[in-house]
């Protein structure tokens, strides 16, 4: 390749001999023209003008700033950007990098989707990956996220807008930890989505949960005996499905959670090892694991059990508390939402008479029960009636399940009870 050092003009350019093939601009340094092969379609050669720098001295960084083809404007206008752009060179920008960055922003500009997008994606290659209750998640979503930001572009999004669109009206509706729950959600969305190169950065990265819903205090709600008593002396007479109330007398009973009650399956009772054993994808713990959670039966539980069978087996589902009113499905087909029982005891809250709890709250209720004097049991058993994994060395060393003695406590539990559920 043949190079020569001449001014870069209109008559330099519309007239290069054959054998050059670079030309070095006699006045501006790095500048230059490169004259390509003719192509089939055209028998004249394109030529392409260039600037070449280096950053950072001799062993620096070099580039070559493409500049566009002769012909496509004007050269005076070009060397006014060569000009330029050797000016902010010199204050030590990288010209090549800063165009490579527009051009990305502009692209994805240009791309980008709505946060209804972004979110099918996250759903399909995160949440449903990697979280066990991926429909919390499009329930979440559904109720709060994406009616209020759902068609907006991501390259549009603020972080005033999921503040004050999506946040602030969850806190104001008196939900501050479903606040918390949702910021933290929308946090590993738009991480997701500065990953796979769909937006600059996180609009909520530095949003804080106790500026959204408020720092969030443990729930330490028990009932007392009389009031356990009473709630369910009374859920009978106020219209509360069969279902809903087994199933709150199941949480109280075994001190199981509601999802593990609730989507409980007739197989998974041993009536000859009188166990109940409920599944790992029902028993909480990270996706993929395989621990499962062992519950004696109990007199009670066989009495409950019987009934729930008498009134539901024409129905023919392997489910101990099937749905009756699911619209998404044939009747039975399913087991009652977990969310059921919430609603209900909130419906019911004036007239059950005892201060406002939840289902979980049962369970608290039933742990802290165990360790009334009466029944003393062992703090370790009761861990494992929770089916709480130990901490420390205990979790490494005491592989114990004390099965016997949770069964004597649940025993004992359930006799205290007896004349509740």
């Amino acid at each position: 390749m043949t190079t020569v050092k001449m001014l870069l003009s209109d008559s330099t350019l519309s007239n290069i001999p054959d054998q050059i093939k670079r030309i070095n601009d006699t006045k501006l340094s790095g500048f230059h023209a490169r004259v390509g092969k003719p192509t089939s379609s055209s028998k004249i050669a394109r030529v392409a003008l260039y600037l070449n720098y280096r950053l950072g001295g001799a062993k620096g960084k070099q580039r070559n700033y493409h500049l566009g083809y002769y012909g496509e404007r004007e050269l005076k206008q070009v060397r006014k950007e060569v000009e330029s752009l050797k000016g902010r060179i010199a204050t030590g920008e990288d010209v090549y990098e800063t165009r490579q960055q527009n051009i990305k922003q502009q692209f994805i500009e240009d791309t980008s989707p709505t946060v209804e997008a972004l979110f099918l994606e996250f759903y399909t290659r995160f949440i449903k990956v990697h979280r066990k209750d991926p429909i919390e998640v499009v329930r979440m979503f559904k109720k709060d996220v994406l009616p209020a930001i759902g068609g907006v572009k991501l390259k549009d999004i603020t972080r005033r807008d999921i503040l004050s669109k999506v946040l602030d009206p969850i806190t104001d509706r008196g939900a501050g930890t479903q606040a918390n729950k949702t910021l933290s959600i929308l946090k590993q969305m738009f991480d997701f989505a500065v990953e796979r190169d769909l937006m600059q950065g996180n609009p909520i990265s530095t949003a804080k949960k106790k500026n959204v819903g408020g720092i969030e205090k443990p729930r330490t709600r028990v009932l007392e005996f009389e009031e356990l008593i009473q709630v369910f002396e009374r859920l009978p007479k106020l219209g509360v499905s069969t279902q809903v109330i087994y199933a709150l007398k199941f949480i109280a009973l075994t001190g199981c959670r509601p999802v593990e009650v609730t989507g409980a399956q007739w197989q998974e009772f041993d009536f000859e090892k009188m166990m109940w054993t409920i599944p790992a994808e029902r028993v909480k713990q990270n996706k993929g694991g395989d621990r499962t959670h062992k519950v004696p039966i109990t007199q009670n539980m066989i009495v409950m059990l019987d009934e729930l069978r008498a009134s539901f087996s024409y129905l023919g589902s392997k489910y101990v508390f099937p749905s009756t009113t699911c619209t998404s499905s044939a009747v039975a087909e399913q087991p009652i939402d977990r969310h059921s029982l919430s609603r209900a005891l909130n419906r019911k809250q004036k007239e059950l008479g005892v201060p406002k709890f939840v289902p979980h709250d049962l369970r608290r209720t039933m742990a802290t029960r165990l360790g009334d004097n009466d029944i003393s049991a062992d703090p370790i058993v009761i861990e494992k009636i929770l089916n709480h994994q130990l901490q420390g060395m205990q979790k490494v060393y005491n592989l114990q399940e004390y099965m016997e003695k949770r069964r004597l406590a649940l025993e004992a539990w359930g006799a205290r009870i007896n004349h509740v559920v």
